[in-house]
């Protein structure tokens, strides 16, 4: 079994044999820095997104610094060196390391050491340090385990700024496919904006001023010698018009992740930019295009101008007078309403039945139960008779839900029913169909087939209470009054007084 190169550490060690040690509040030896090696650069970006949806990495930016090393018996590695401080925030880089496969020491200098684990709640430090460290060059970093040492020698440093900035996106898709099923889980409630080429910008500045979305911009050169794009800032836009903007070629829509970053709607940076503003250095404001993988960089904080100067205007020509107005009236054709299936399901309002079962009619007396019964009307009709009742609400379920007969009747507007599976169309708004059909306050309309031309009109006068109407009339029968009750008793009662004892009830004990 190999010698260990680390010895646990015990409870109130003050002393250490690996420079740079020193005891925490819980009595923990850690190290001055935190050094962490990553394999592959994808494990380093996987670290920091990790670390930046938890902390902020400008706090670690601070004293954080990333080189490439080289091993002894080749390979390279990723070297990752921050400030320690105590055991929590060793603890906090050791659990988000150990998740993208990679190992995180605690030490100092160019010497580090594994830090605590179950086994050793005090940490660990070196056993024999001539023996197991032995010559460290200036550019060497040691990193000890508990069965070998890895030295690594650095050959280069990375600026985790620009490796920040030179991240390719990686493609997200939009939740649900589209925005405006949930505009807030896209990031795109409050504000958006909207990348457009030049080609295409007078139109969607107007397409946009004509559904009055809220909207500023500025002109951008991109590239040297290019007419200049337009950027867009929509305040509180509808989701169907981002859902629009999304599908347009020429047309990118970004996210805001903070006040000086954006990202493409469909893409995602592998960094929380929200927590990375040391990144972003400057004033300059940052678009991450994923589409085109290239991130464009606006100078200066910029100054956007209402939507209302980006909308280009024409001289208009001399207005007509009266008499051309009416030379200029176009032709409106006019169209009836129709039935028309359709699969939107609605609750019933009413069922129709056929004269053919209008004897089982009665029986509903005994299916519904009394608070349904009575807000249920009858309206007889040479198609049949009609049960109208109230919608079901609070939990409750409508009368024509309950009924087995006939057929449902649903309210394609107020007051007015078309068969269950059809609509009016075209769809107009429904107090308009209300006055197309000339019905007043308490009239109803009824299509009874889906093959009616024209509906029926229904005076409040025409219905009546279900109830009343189906639970037949009776006469009470006059009552026989009797003089001489039967069985009358000719003796006159007696009645006698004892006096009882204690327990009055005993004697009367076994008497049947």
């Amino acid at each position: 079994m190999a010698q260990s190169l680390l010895e646990p550490v015990a409870a109130g060690q003050t002393r250490f044999r690996l420079h740079g040690l020193f005891v925490d509040a819980r009595g923990v030896a850690v190290g001055r820095e935190i050094l962490a090696i990553f394999e592959t650069i994808d494990r380093l970006v996987g670290f920091l997104g990790a670390y930046s949806e938890e902390m902020s990495l400008d706090e670690l930016f601070l004293s954080m610094t990333l080189e490439t090393g080289r091993r002894e018996g080749g390979g390279r590695a990723f070297l990752l060196r921050c400030q320690g401080g105590d055991s929590y925030a060793v603890e906090r880089i050791r659990r988000l390391a150990s998740v993208v496969q990679s190992v995180t020491y605690t030490g100092a200098g160019s010497i580090f050491i594994l830090p605590r684990d179950r086994q050793t709640p005090f940490g660990f430090d070196l056993a024999n340090p001539a023996e197991t460290v032995g010559a460290v060059g200036p550019d060497d970093v040691v990193a000890v385990s508990e069965t070998y040492a890895t030295r690594l020698r650095v050959i280069d440093r990375l600026d985790p700024i620009e490796l920040v900035q030179r991240l390719s996106m990686r493609p997200q898709p939009i939740p649900g496919d589209k925005i405006d099923n949930d505009p807030e889980l896209c990031g795109l409630r409050e504000m958006a904006l909207v990348l457009v080429s030049p080609g295409l910008s007078s139109r969607i500045t107007s397409w946009l001023w004509r559904r009055q979305v809220a909207m500023a911009g500025i002109r951008l050169s991109l590239r040297d010698g290019e007419p200049g794009s337009l950027l867009l800032r929509l305040r509180t836009p509808p989701g169907r018009i981002l859902d629009i903007l999304q599908a347009i070629p020429g047309v990118e829509l970004f996210v805001p992740v903070s006040s000086r970053a954006a990202v493409q709607v469909g893409w995602r940076h592998p960094i929380h930019l929200a927590s990375a503003n040391a990144c972003l250095p400057g004033d300059e404001m940052y678009l991450f295009r994923g589409r085109a993988d290239r991130v464009e960089r606006i100078p200066g904080s910029p100054k956007f101008v209402d939507g209302t100067y980006l909308v280009e205007h024409e001289l208009s020509t001399r207005p007509p007078d009266d008499e051309e107005a009416r030379l200029l009236a176009p032709e409106i054709s006019t169209v009836s309403l129709s039935l028309r299936t359709t699969n939107v399901a609605r609750e019933p309002s009413g069922v129709l039945i056929a004269w053919s079962q209008a004897s089982m009619i009665g029986g509903l007396l005994y299916l519904l139960p009394p608070s349904v019964l009575r807000s249920c009307e009858f309206v007889t009709l040479k198609e049949g008779v009609l049960v109208l009742s109230e919608r079901g609400g609070g939990g409750r379920i409508g009368a024509s839900a309950m009924i087995p007969l006939g057929r449902r009747m649903v309210e394609a507007a107020p007051g007015v029913l078309v068969p269950d599976g059809h609509e009016l169309w075209p769809r107009v708004r429904p107090q308009l169909v209300r006055e197309l059909l000339g019905l007043e306050a308490e009239e109803l309309a009824v299509y009874p087939d889906d093959a009616a031309a024209c509906a029926i009109r229904i005076p409040a006068a025409q219905r009546m209470p279900l109830d009343a109407r189906a639970v037949r009339a009776s006469t009470p029968v006059l009552a026989e009054v009797v003089s001489d009750p039967p069985g009358s008793l000719d003796t006159d009662p007696t009645i006698s007084n004892e006096r009882l004892g204690r327990f009055a009830l005993w004697r009367y004990r076994g008497e049947s």
